[in-house]
């Protein structure tokens, strides 16, 4: 039987990415350290560090409420489906991952084009989750992180543009 998601899992999976994207833009800052784009992957580094944070704490606020934890509370089959495989395969590396598809980009460019499609992704699984968000408090903060995130893919698109 496949496992349906709700809120608490959706934070889950959220802490996961954040903390993949911390991951990412720590490599790609050590990368590339020496040039003008590692300040953008530092400050990116930071920002994922913030969203954790803010994962973790209503994550374990909402984690408090029994009715969190019933079975009423659950995804519908078809968006639990597609924000797992949403959240597996598209958005950032692994931190197993990582290092190897790091060690395979020789340019900030290539980095950044990685960036962006996992901040685009980002950006729908945020979304997804808030529109199905049963808790008040999980839909606000996944449509902050949502707005966040795109905050992200503009500054990456721009410095994508900069370095043409």
């Amino acid at each position: 039987m496949e496992a349906y998601l709700n809120d608490l899992e959706g934070l889950r999976i959220a802490m996961d990415i954040e903390n993949r994207g911390y991951n990412f833009y720590k490599l790609a800052y050590e990368k590339f350290s020496g040039q003008k784009v590692a300040t953008l992957f530092k400050m990116l580094m930071e920002e994922e560090n913030v969203h954790l944070d803010t994962f973790t704490r209503y994550f374990e606020e909402i984690g408090k409420y029994k009715e969190a934890h019933d079975t009423e509370y659950l995804f519908d089959p078809e968006i639990s489906g597609y924000l797992t495989v949403l959240a597996e395969a598209h958005v950032f590396p692994t931190p197993e991952d990582a290092p190897d598809v790091l060690d395979k980009i020789r340019s900030p460019k290539s980095v950044l084009i990685l960036a962006v499609n996992a901040e685009k992704d980002s950006v729908l699984f945020y979304a997804a989750l808030a529109e199905c968000s049963k808790f008040p408090q999980a839909r606000e903060i996944f449509e902050r992180l949502k707005k966040e995130e795109q905050g992200h893919v503009v500054k990456i698109s721009n410095k994508i543009k900069a370095l043409i």
